[in-house]
């Protein structure tokens, strides 16, 4: 019989618990005086000298009249074996122990892979979460071990993508898993031997996966899918989740409270300048395309610039046909000459437009060098340049610590940033969504002329696919730049009761808003491929309200209305505040 390394681990501490045990009885038995207070010391030194294969009674007991000097001495040398069987038992039994402790955790968050993200992740449990994590990490001989596990961390040596490994670290109990890797690969193989566990033992597991897909879209895709119902059938609910996308909704929940005071004016109009074209910039440009929608139906103005700006605009308008509805979107070629950009998009805009400058290369040492230059050619300038910063290391942290002294440039998306447990899994924002769909339903009363919704999104919060979850997602990342339209928006750090009972709506306010949720729910729409279609089609994804606010029917006009109209309950219930 084959036994588990749970077993092994089991029966290896009970083996050496036994041992001490038994020569601990026996010394007492073979030397009845060894009972004594006086003979601790002896009796410690021989009980260690046993673990290490000697004969506990090889020799006699000293004198009663032993010199003290003899008995420090061996005190000493006592210490000094444990100190050193301390040492041993680290690195030959850590494993067993680690084994012994998983037995005994209930509810906890396995972490796969201990590389920096891993790490980032782990430390971001302890320091906002107050709790510790179990690590599964292939290699034995990792650098961040010692200190994870000084932290209190579990760091269970194996491959993470068999399906043994898994059921050993406990993923049986665990609250959630998430896998954070650097190569796609492993992340399959992890899926794979997910699959194997719910197939060998279906309907015993109760555990949420979120596993990190490198490609923005596929990431979306599969996350809407339902490709893997089998296994959340089975109890294992396998979430994606793509970190370039992570940055973007970070990024873009800090936009209305860095621009309270110009998304008060009616007539602004934000002109977005990107500089990159990889994965990270086009996850900052379809988030920009669903949230930056404010009382100028101009905004935004979407300008990008990279070496391949022309192959970004076709990819994306394959992966999104819709994104020319919602927003203006040029792209331009850049080839390192910045001037004629600035001059043209930038310095010196008309009245009432918002420039907004966006560095977002792959390279973090190219995103610095380009924003340094930007802001010394433009010394006079008020615009805002924000530098997308990863890896934080180098000249990029140093400048960081000067951030006061470079007021203009602002870093985001640094990987500490981004490797929050609550940014993967959601539950912090999934509350507003899941409180705007509560109300949703509540408020859900056929009304004459309105456009009644599938029955797809009349399900409750835990039966909603997660395309309409997205839907709510994103009207919940819009509160804030409606609050900020009004001048209702305040800092977190301000926040208190009464800010958020005291908060309210005029009637103006309530319609100028309605008609900026109208255009936001448009180009969530159209973005998720659907069209406009007399007759609503959910397989063809037809609309017939992708109309202009003016061609809206008066009961469609009320949901938009609601729903600004709801946003004082979901303030005091969720606080008023970033969703991420």
């Amino acid at each position: 019989m084959k036994l588990s390394r749970r077993t092994k681990s089991i029966l290896v501490i009970l083996g050496g618990l036994a041992v001490i045990v038994l020569t601990w009885n026996g010394l007492g038995q073979h030397y009845p005086q060894i009972n004594e207070w006086l003979y601790l010391p002896e009796r410690l030194y021989r009980t260690l000298r046993t673990l290490m294969g000697s004969d506990p009674v090889s020799s006699s007991l000293p004198p009663e009249n032993l010199p003290w000097q003899l008995t420090l001495v061996k005190i000493v040398v006592t210490l000094a074996l444990l100190a050193g069987m301390y040492r041993i038992a680290q690195k030959l039994f850590v494993e067993y122990y680690t084994q012994f402790r998983l037995l005994f955790r209930r509810n906890q968050i396995l972490v796969i892979g201990i590389n920096q993200k891993g790490q980032a992740l782990l430390g971001d449990l302890k320091r906002t979460h107050d709790t510790t994590g179990v690590a599964i990490e292939l290699d034995a001989d990792h650098s961040n071990a010692g200190a994870l596990r000084r932290e209190g961390h579990l760091v269970y040596f194996g491959d993470g993508t068999q399906s043994a490994v898994l059921q050993d670290a406990g993923i049986r109990s665990a609250r959630f898993m998430i896998c954070f890797l650097d190569k796609e690969q492993t992340t399959i193989n992890v899926v794979r031997a997910l699959h194997q566990i719910t197939q060998k033992h279906p309907e015993k597991y109760q555990v949420r996966c979120f596993l990190h897909i490198g490609n923005a879209k596929v990431s979306a895709m599969l996350q809407q899918s339902d490709y893997f119902e089998d296994e959340k059938k089975n109890g294992i609910d396998l979430r994606f989740f793509n970190h370039h996308q992570m940055i973007a909704r970070q990024f873009f929940a800090r936009i209305p409270y860095d621009y309270a005071q110009q998304m008060r004016d009616p007539d602004a109009a934000f002109r977005l300048v990107v500089f990159g074209s990889g994965e990270t910039a086009k996850a900052l440009l379809v988030q920009a395309l669903q949230v930056m929608h404010t009382i100028n139906p101009a905004s935004p103005d979407i300008i990008v610039c990279g070496a391949d700006a022309e192959l970004a605009g076709r990819q994306l308008a394959a992966e999104y046909p819709g994104a020319a509805m919602v927003a203006s979107i040029k792209y331009m070629t850049f080839d390192g000459a910045y001037d004629h950009i600035l001059n043209e998009f930038v310095i010196d805009p008309p009245a009432h437009l918002v420039p907004v400058v966006i560095v977002a290369f792959d390279d973090d040492s190219a995103n610095l060098k380009l924003s340094l230059e930007i802001l010394h050619a433009t010394p006079a300038a008020a615009f805002r340049v924000y530098a997308l910063n990863y890896h934080n290391d180098g000249l990029n942290a140093l400048l960081k610590s000067r951030q006061r002294r470079l007021n203009r440039l602002t870093f985001f998306g640094s990987l500490e940033s981004v490797c929050q447990v609550e940014l993967i899994t959601q539950e912090r924002l999934d509350m507003t969504a899941r409180s705007i769909h509560e109300d949703y339903l509540q408020q859900l009363a056929p009304q004459q002329g309105s456009v009644s919704e599938s029955d797809a999104y009349k399900q409750s919060w835990d039966r909603l696919n997660e395309q309409a979850k997205d839907a709510n997602r994103a009207q919940a990342d819009h509160i804030a730049y409606k609050l900020a339209m009004c001048g209702k928006l305040v800092e977190t750090q301000e926040q208190d009761a009464g800010v958020q009972e005291a908060l309210s709506f005029t009637a103006e306010e309530v319609e100028m808003l309605a008609q900026v949720e109208h255009t936001r729910w448009m180009a969530q729409r159209y973005l998720a491929g659907w069209r406009y279609g007399a007759q609503r089609d959910d397989q063809r994804r037809l609309h017939p309200s992708l109309v202009d606010w003016v061609m809206l029917p008066e009961a469609e006009k009320q949901k938009d209305r609601d729903v600004v109209l709801r946003i004082p309950h979901l303030a005091r219930r969720n606080g008023n505040k970033p969703s991420v």
